[in-house]
This record gives structure tokens, sequence and C-alpha cells, in this order.
């Protein structure tokens, strides 16, 4: 069984849970197999049978560029990487002078 870490901003949804072990040989079946421990984790991640934009899936600490169609080793690590957005510009000392 794969190991599926669940980011802070997902738990809710799997009982406040860090992990979540389920079966899957690529991404796709290890998503649709980590729905029913996670009701509507799915259709946070998966939009029309494709990664939806900002998510990124990541088998034993590399990236997926193969999508869902990725292969999941039985004993794998994966990770769920949504997009992080936010600030407020250039920090001090980088780029344009403070105002």
């Amino acid at each position: 069984m794969a190991t599926v870490f669940i980011p802070a901003s997902l738990r809710r949804l799997c009982g406040d849970r860090h992990s979540v072990e389920v079966e899957g040989a690529t991404l796709r079946q290890v998503i649709e197999n980590l729905d029913p421990e996670c009701p509507g984790i799915h259709a946070l991640i998966v939009e029309e049978g494709m990664l939806r934009p900002g998510i990124q899936l990541a088998v034993n600490g590399s990236t997926a560029a193969t999508g869902l169609l990725r292969e999941v080793p039985a004993d794998a690590e994966v990770q769920i990487l949504p997009a992080m957005s936010g600030g407020a510009g250039e920090a001090p000392g980088r780029g344009a002078p403070p105002r």
C-alpha cells in the first residue's frame, strides 16, 4: 500500500489524519481509492480527468511529470502539494527599493 501524506488544508476531509494508506498502481488509482477514506478529496485534486491547476503530486519525493499516469510502487510515499500563493511584492532588500 502507498502512504498518502495529506496537507494541513485537506486534513479535515480525512478525519484530521496526517496520512492515509491506500492501494493503487498509478496516481489515478491512488487518488480514486483515497476518496472513500477522505470524502470529497478527489474532486479537489482532479478535474475532468486531470490534476487541477495548482495541484502537484509527488511520489517518493519526485514530482509526477506524467501526472495521474505515474506508476506508484506498493510501498511508496505520495505527497499532495497544493499551490502556494500570497505575498505582498518584493521582499525588502530584493528588487525595487522600499518605499
